[in-house]
């Protein structure tokens, strides 16, 4: 799959192993994993920290054009100040698996990051049931239908 140059996009993938399906699973969605894509480049964060690495299409995503006014440079420097960052396995199983609201605000999770990269290109603005966003509390799949209600995303890239 060939994506368009300076476009931002989001890739959610389907669940492989079996955290992949536990994540599905308890949130009764489709997704286990998100991450942002730009230029060939994927910025994310899994097991290893938030990170940049070549994009390879697999056959498990599903690809969404981000539909709002964006700077590349301007997404890429806030990318930077997350860059290195670990990933927050406490807040998977507090925020997703309990839904406490406890989280490391030095460590993220994949959907955590990604929508607040997604928030920072609308100035902090997004809201969600009239309040702001707190990002520790979208799975792949709630931020999935979030971006869908919000129309940030329509149809999936083919």
């Amino acid at each position: 799959m060939k994506l368009k140059k300076d476009k931002l996009y989001i890739c959610f993938h389907k669940p492989q192993g079996l955290l992949g399906y536990l994540i599905v699973l308890r949130t009764l969605g489709k997704y286990a994993h998100c991450e942002m894509v730009l230029n060939d480049y994927v910025y994310y964060t899994n097991p290893g920290g938030a990170r940049i690495k070549p994009f390879v299409y697999k056959n498990i995503m599903d690809i969404y054009e981000i539909k709002l006014p964006f700077d590349v440079d301007y997404f890429i420097k806030q990318f930077k100040k997350y860059q290195g960052k670990g990933y927050d396995y406490w807040a998977i199983l507090l925020s997703q698996l309990l839904e406490l609201d406890i989280e490391d605000k030095e460590r993220y999770f994949c959907s955590e990051l990604c929508l607040i990269l997604i928030n920072k290109l609308t100035n902090d603005s997004l809201t969600y049931n009239l309040k702001s966003i707190k990002a520790n509390q979208f799975s792949p799949s709630k931020l999935y239908k979030y971006l869908k209600f919000m129309k940030i995303i329509r149809e999936k890239e083919k």
